[in-house]
């Protein structure tokens, strides 16, 4: 009885790293005779792929352990629709950034304008004369009458 547990595979046509492990560790647990074959028949590979692994990993070219970070990840069609939409918002978004941007950066020179104009104004804005304390402005004299 070939008893074997079959790895689970993403795609159909690359194995990551991970999965050829798992293939050739649960090949090397066939001991019947044509498990091993059967095993490579049940995956759909054939047997000489399952032995260039095995060589592959023994000789180090295929490491033992998965790093992460070097793993074979391919997007299935949902990611692949999810980082579409991510992309197309992210080009909006990038948009928006630099229209605010430049508004900011405009609202900056208006604001020196601003202060600027100000301060010219005040320099040369001539300056009123105060009237004396204390003098109501009735008792004041008008100007062009004279007092008799």
């Amino acid at each position: 009885m070939m008893d074997f547990v079959i790895p689970v595979r993403q795609s159909n046509r690359h194995f990551t790293i991970g999965e050829k492990n798992a293939i050739l560790d649960e090949h090397e647990k066939c001991l019947e005779r044509g498990s091993k074959m059967a095993l490579a028949r049940a995956i759909g590979i054939r047997a000489a792929t399952v032995r260039e692994w095995a060589r592959a990993r023994e000789s180090g070219e295929l490491p033992a352990v998965v790093d992460p970070i070097k793993e074979d990840q391919r997007l299935n069609a949902g990611d692949k629709r999810q980082l579409q939409r991510v992309l197309k918002e992210n080009e909006i978004l990038k948009a928006k950034l630099a229209r605010s941007e430049a508004a900011v950066d405009i609202l900056g020179k208006a604001s020196a304008l601003l202060e600027a104009m100000a301060k010219s104004a005040a320099a040369t804005e001539p300056q009123v004369e105060e009237q004396e304390p204390g003098r109501p402005e009735w008792l004041m004299p008008k100007p062009g009458k004279t007092s008799s």
